[in-house]
């Protein structure tokens, strides 16, 4: 059992799933309307890095992630791309243009999952998919008299729900700054939220007891996540920018709906900021995935960062942090190589009473951080001991060799097997006999160079061997290499 900070009760909790092995998490999604940005993968990364070790421990888990595909967000920049096409604006043709762009920017952030190897969620409902559901839902809100109808919208009332506030552990004076509510004079009380929302003029809508609409966007996952986990289910997630009032939402329309509990346990994961202030386009720190691609190369650097600190926390972005998560990688990459040499072609199995002592510690230590609220800074530190003994062992001229290989093969699979739960990429790709032997006489020239202070033909070689498909690492144990 591994504890989990539960945001309803405010403290680590031991984690209990409601069927025992099998969990049911829920996680809020993208709404695809834009190119994803680091903090959206952020937020992927952490719920499927929790989603991993869960999976890791023994228990089978269901993990849905829904998709917001018609939004106000999204119409606007429909309306805006057919209009800068010159095309004149219509009904059928926002309502297929909809479509186009929701279609779009989904695979766009599917593909940016992909290489940042985020596995991709058991079941992915689509808002659009689901509107029967959100009307049958709404209409049972009525009929329980939690929400009401007004020219057109549904509201839900919030005086009527006893519990309003407990996820965000707010009054309702609170809620109405926090929330920006805007006077209407269609709602009975400013703080209730709409359920459905009447279409405008020349909106895509669908047909409903109250007139042409769609969907409210808090409505969206109460059904979704109920429909596919049940009434009540183990986790919901997101960011912590969801608390209130999306999420607080969710809680009032699903227990008003049941009678029971909506989702046992709430993860939220921290805000991302870059130099200290909130990424914004206006500030021209807007730091899209392809950007960042474009100038690391390596998803693992920014996964690093993310691991660097804990899921909870608030993580800055900076150039330098970036660089030292470079540093990091190599140095993760220098000591795997140089053990994968040292082992040679030679797998043990029958380990010493050191290396499997050594494996004890290991997994011990990993699974204490992960345990205590999913601690990556602590498990990360783990990893890096491994790389520090992995090392010193190498340099170890008393030692006997086969003992050494023992305890390298215990330290390169402990690093290994983090790495799959991470999804960092630590395995180094094989080469050919003939191939490696070019490589290191290269390599060797170019130690030769550095000796004789002859950077340019240092750099030469680097280029070389970069073009060709080898990076070269000069860590603090040597100059090593790899295949890309």
């Amino acid at each position: 059992m591994f504890a989990i900070y539960n945001t309803l009760t405010r403290k680590k909790e031991k984690f209990k799933p409601i069927k025992k092995g099998k969990v049911g998490m829920y996680v809020c999604g993208p709404t695809v309307y834009d190119h994803p940005h680091i903090g959206h993968i952020r937020s992927a990364y952490v719920f499927d890095v929790i989603r991993k070790y869960m999976e890791y421990t023994g228990l089978e888990v269901c993990f849905v992630r829904n998709v917001t595909d018609i939004d106000d967000k999204i119409i606007n920049r429909s309306s805006k791309e057919i209009t800068e096409a010159g095309e004149k604006l219509s009904f059928d043709g926002l309502k297929r243009k909809t479509r186009e762009v929701s279609s779009l920017y989904l695979k766009i952030y599917h593909d940016a999952l992909k290489i940042f190897g985020i596995t991709s969620p058991t079941i992915e409902p689509k808002a659009t998919e689901n509107i029967e559901r959100m009307i049958t839902f709404v209409q049972s809100l009525i009929d329980k008299d939690y929400a009401y109808s007004s020219g057109g919208d549904v509201y839900f009332s919030v005086n009527k729900f006893k519990g309003y506030g407990k996820l965000s552990n707010q009054d309702q004076d609170q809620m109405v700054h926090g929330a920006r509510v805007e006077p209407d004079k269609k709602k009975k009380d400013q703080l209730d939220f709409a359920l459905w929302k009447e279409a405008k003029p020349g909106e895509p809508f669908w047909e409903s007891p109250w007139g042409k609409g769609r969907p409210g966007w808090h409505i969206e996952c109460s059904v979704m996540s109920t429909n596919i986990l049940g009434d009540q289910f183990d986790i919901h997630g997101g960011g912590l920018d969801l608390i209130f009032p999306h999420h607080e939402n969710e809680i009032a329309q699903a227990e008003a709906a049941t009678g029971g509990t909506f989702a046992n346990y709430w993860i939220h994961n921290g805000l991302l900021t870059v130099n200290g202030e909130k990424m914004a386009k206006s500030l021209e720190n807007y730091i899209t995935v392809s950007s960042f691609l474009d100038k690391y190369k390596d998803p693992d650097i920014l996964k690093l960062a993310f691991l660097n600190s804990h899921y909870r926390s608030p993580m800055d972005y900076t150039e330098d942090k970036m660089k030292s998560n470079v540093e990091a990688k190599d140095r993760i990459i220098g000591f795997v190589t140089r053990a994968e040499k040292f082992i040679g072609e030679k797998r043990e199995h029958l380990l010493s009473k050191q290396a499997l002592a050594l494996r004890t510690d290991l997994d011990t230590r990993f699974k204490a951080a992960m345990d205590d609220d999913i601690n990556t800074p602590l498990a990360l530190a783990v990893i890096f001991d491994a790389v520090k003994m992995g090392n010193d062992i190498i340099s170890d001229s008393k030692s006997p060799e086969e003992e050494k290989r023992n305890c390298l093969y215990v330290l390169m699979n402990f690093i290994w097997k983090c790495g799959e739960i991470f999804k960092l990429s630590l395995k180094v790709k094989k080469t050919n006999k003939e191939d490696e032997d070019k490589i290191c006489i290269l390599v060797k020239e170019r130690e030769q160079a550095r000796n004789d202070k002859d950077f340019k033909k240092a750099d030469e070689i680097r280029e070389k061997l970069l073009s060709g498909g080898v990076e070269i690492l000069d860590t603090q144990e040597g100059t090593v290499w790899r295949k890309k």
